[in-house]
């Protein structure tokens, strides 16, 4: 693959003046924070979460009342840019797109935790931190003098009328060789996922045709190798070092059975296999420079993905037919980035980063139609080749400091320059200069109330394959690439307001408003053909609420109920018709609630978990479809904590039995004309159980 970059960079770190915090009352089995230096921060010792037993800072965090972990590696969106994850190790972000912080935390041995703090992100002078965030800080030389420690997470299910997943786990080491950390991780994330019921079509009147009887199954094993090395000098220059690789193996089928009017019995598979490798390797290195610190950040990741979607069907009276759309993309990501940060002696927090990508996506593709012969033919479509490559660079500078004693503030400018080229369907080079940045602060209105608050202007990416043209042989539907694609703009500010509730918990609710220009959905290219394109300016609103309530000052010692709900809505001008609408497939709610109770003086807990959840409809020019859920998710589990050294969790899941819902109406021409036909299922896929061994060995 080429490689591109030329840049010279500059940046990183240094934190704000701590004040004392108030202490707080300790009671009850689930004891509030104890007071700690660090400004408006909450800090949770190994002592505060012993009764859970925990193996791994993953279980440490995930157990801190009112926190959720804000997951991604931000391996969506090309190039490094600020932090996107809202947990710290050191002080520091994790600055990896093939790890993430679930991920790097279930590495950390829990004996190896000195404390977690609880910090607003607008205090600290990491640039993309808003709101809660975890610093997880690491007892000093932890991977030393205990040798190497080994991490294992087995995580197998059994479900009715699907293969057994027995490979779904991770084994970890880390330690020292000298005076070097290393950690070696073998991670397998096997799915054996899948569904099965009746599918009802109706004629464009309404009137029930036949129904078709169905059964899908979805398959993925993605295993990874990594490694990485740390190393901090007798100087206090830092350096760390990582590769890995992975496979993917992925086998969907979908089988389905109908008799039909006119036709007789009609057999019908759809097949999706893909055979993915992908590796990486990336490093930096921290030194003291001129009164501050310098980090220089580098990463190349490579990824090879051939897929195959086949659709066959065999009709009683008609005889076979087939079509297979198979396309072979590469894609390349080259990022060097620079930090340079100081603190004056007013205690004014400044950073400047420099940094700069090259981003390569080779498309070859094929349609072909199935002949009599049981071979092939492939038939012209117009995406056969499609290349795109971007040259990104991005530039920031952030302030921060603290205003008053109970007030902090963090400013951020920046500017990105992209020159974008495609080559598949109108297909152009292009140059953007964006202008983006962010406003926060962090007001402590009292010892257990704090109100954050944002003002943002952000700039996100474009999905390269959205300049490729493609073929969906499943629904006889394509999309056409769009070579004049833009970045969408949101502008968003959110309000937050945070309250520690002492000995019953912790809670926050959260309001937010983006305009949003250029969204990327389904758009009209031709009087015959559709793509992704942009949208005019939307409107997105968001109110978010979580917490964790403790039941001891109830008399129920050692319960606590968890909750998380958030309510979307994301208003669009439809391009088709000009009304108003959602956004497709766009989350217009979730809920997700959850009880434990550890039994006090045992070693057991139990518990359960309800999730509901529910996505806007999805619209091409012809066609409205609903993916949704029927019913409640519905789990129960107990735990032991401690099994020959392991905690063992049986999970029973699914005893709503929700199943999952999909209705399709395809219009004869437009959607704003006469209805073709019609599909609605719904998919069961039954009670399972699932069974988490984690531990060290």
């Amino acid at each position: 693959m080429p490689a591109w970059i030329r840049i010279s960079s500059i940046a990183v770190t240094a934190s704000l003046s701590a004040l004392p915090a108030a202490a707080q009352e300790v009671t009850g089995d689930d004891p509030p924070p104890i007071a700690t230096p660090v400004a408006g921060a909450q800090r949770y010792t190994p002592g505060d979460l012993a009764r859970f037993a925990p193996r791994t800072a993953l279980d440490m965090v995930e157990k801190v009342p009112g926190f959720l972990i804000v997951t991604g590696t931000n391996g969506g969106e090309r190039g490094l840019g600020q932090a996107t994850e809202n947990v710290l190790i050191d002080g520091e972000r994790i600055a990896s797109k093939a790890t993430d912080a679930r991920t790097a935390l279930a590495r950390i041995a829990a004996s190896d935790v000195a404390h977690i703090d609880i910090v607003d992100g607008a205090s600290l002078n990491v640039p993309g931190l808003t709101g809660q965030v975890a610093n997880v800080v690491l007892v000093a030389g932890r991977q030393g003098g205990g040798g190497f420690k080994t991490t294992l997470r087995w995580q197998p299910e059994w479900r009715s009328r699907l293969a057994n997943n027995w490979l779904n786990g991770e084994i970890s080491t880390t330690g020292r060789i000298g005076g070097t950390g290393v950690t070696l991780s073998l991670k397998n994330e096997a799915t054996r996922q899948g569904h099965w019921g009746p599918e009802r079509v109706f004629d464009g009147a309404g009137a029930l045709r036949f129904v078709r009887d169905e059964h899908a199954s979805y398959y993925n094993d993605p295993p990874r190798l990594s490694a990485a090395l740390t190393r901090t000098t007798a100087n206090g220059n830092k350096w760390n070092a990582s590769v890995g690789g992975q496979l993917q193996r992925i086998d969907n089928r979908t089988r389905g059975e109908s008799v039909q009017p006119g036709i007789g019995r009609v057999d019908e598979l759809f097949t999706v296999t893909e055979d993915e490798y992908n590796y990486d390797i990336g490093g930096d290195y921290e030194l003291g420079l001129a009164g501050g610190r310098l980090k220089l950040i580098a990463l190349y990741r490579f990824e090879h993905s051939p897929f195959v979607d086949t659709f066959i069907v065999d009709r009683a009276v008609g005889g076979r037919s087939g079509e297979r759309f198979s396309q072979t993309a590469d894609e390349g990501e080259s990022i060097l980035r620079g930090e340079y940060g100081w603190r004056t002696a007013g205690g004014t927090d400044w950073q400047v980063a420099l940094e700069g990508a090259y981003n390569t996506l080779d498309v070859d593709a094929e349609y072909a139609l199935l002949q009599a012969d049981g071979s092939f033919l492939p038939v012209a479509f117009g995406g056969e080749r499609t290349e795109v490559e971007e040259r990104r660079a991005e530039a920031s500078l952030t302030w921060g400091r603290a205003l008053a004693p109970n007030l902090t503030a963090q400013l951020n400018l920046a500017a990105e320059y992209s020159e974008l080229t495609s080559s598949g369907p109108g297909g152009l080079t292009r140059r953007f200069v964006r202008p983006k940045g962010k406003f926060a602060l962090a007001w402590k209105v009292g010892p257990a109330t704090t109100i954050n608050w944002l003002l943002q202007r952000r700039v996100d990416q474009l999905d390269f394959f959205d300049f490729a043209s493609s073929v969906d042989v499943a629904n006889n539907q394509g999309n056409t690439g769009n070579g004049e694609l833009v970045p969408p703009i949101v502008n968003r500010t959110e309000l937050e307001v945070v309250q520690d509730m002492g000995r019953w918990g912790h809670a926050s609710i959260a309001l937010a408003y983006a305009y949003a220009q250029d969204l990327v959905d389904q758009i009209p290219l031709s009087p015959n053909e559709e793509g992704r394109g942009n949208l005019p300016p939307a409107h997105l609103y968001r109110i978010t609420t979580k917490g964790t309530l403790l039941l001891d000052p109830l008399g129920w010692r050692g319960a606590r109920i968890n909750a998380d709900v958030t309510w979307r809505r994301n208003r669009v001008r439809d391009p088709l018709t000009g009304a108003w609408r959602e956004q497709s497939f766009g989350q217009d709610y979730i809920a997700d609630l959850s009880l434990r109770h550890d039994v006090p003086g045992t070693d057991f807990a139990w518990g359960g978990g309800y999730s509901d959840e529910r996505l806007s409809p999805g619209f091409r020019l012809d066609t409205i479809r609903r993916e949704y859920t029927a019913g409640p998710f519905v789990t129960a589990f107990v735990e032991h904590k401690n099994v020959a050294g392991f905690t063992v969790k049986l999970s029973y899941r699914n005893l709503a039995e929700q199943k999952d819902g999909y209705d399709r109406t395809v219009f004869v021409d437009r959607r704003d004309g006469p209805v073709a036909f019609g599909e609605s299922r719904r998919r069961a896929y039954g009670r399972y159980f699932q069974l988490t061994v984690t531990g060290q060995i």
